[in-house]
């Protein structure tokens, strides 16, 4: 999808409608700077008031996902709705695998302090002390890459210079400061460095 596009179209739409961005965000409960961040390409709508802000502008979702109106004979309500699910699905998607990293971060926690614990309490050569430990890291070190990529693919990251959100390659998550899901990385979209916050949606 072309969000410079969407977001000149949005714009349209409401200027049509002869709303402010003011406005429109208190028909949508929601702040004017999202409006502004969708119409200058920065953002998308959220799924969960697409089909709202598509009622205020009187225009179909597959419109707002063109960019444009499209003529289409019968247009196809049932494909705004596979196209709405499709998004809910990706963010319900996101959700599952960001509550998924989280566990089995919690998982392997118990293991490498168990494993601590017993290298402490038992007579051992420290050679065997370390290897106890070593082996308590163990699915911590294997499971680590997988959550590095859920971080990846999961949702969005948010700069902080030009809000806008964006899913970073491999190589900037694995490498970057962090602390949680914030993470120090450059913006694709402005070029800045910055700590950027995850979020499960485009909006």
């Amino acid at each position: 999808m072309d969000q410079v596009k969407i977001g000149r179209f949005i714009a349209e739409c409401r200027k049509k409608a002869d709303l402010t961005q003011m406005q429109l965000a208190e028909k949508l409960n929601i702040t004017d700077r999202a409006v502004s961040k969708w119409e200058t390409g920065r953002a998308m709508p959220d799924s969960s008031i697409m089909l709202a802000l598509c009622d205020i502008l009187g225009i179909s979702v597959t419109d707002l996902l063109c960019g444009e109106v499209v003529s289409m004979e019968n247009n196809n309500k049932e494909l705004e709705t596979k196209l709405l699910e499709s998004l809910r699905e990706k963010e319900k998607a996101d959700r599952r695998l960001l509550r998924m990293e989280i566990v089995t971060g919690i998982l392997c926690l118990p293991v490498l302090l168990g494993c601590v614990l017993l290298a402490e309490l038992l007579a051992l050569p420290e050679w065997q002390k370390v290897l106890i430990v070593l082996g308590g890291l163990l699915p911590l070190l294997i499971a680590t890459p997988f959550m590095i990529r859920i971080e990846q693919v999961a949702g969005y990251y948010e700069c902080a210079h030009c809000k806008a959100r964006h899913v970073p390659k491999y190589s900037s998550v694995f490498g970057a400061m962090h602390f949680g899901r914030t993470r120090y990385m450059k913006c694709p979209s402005c070029g800045k460095r910055s700590w950027q916050k995850k979020f499960t949606t485009k909006e």
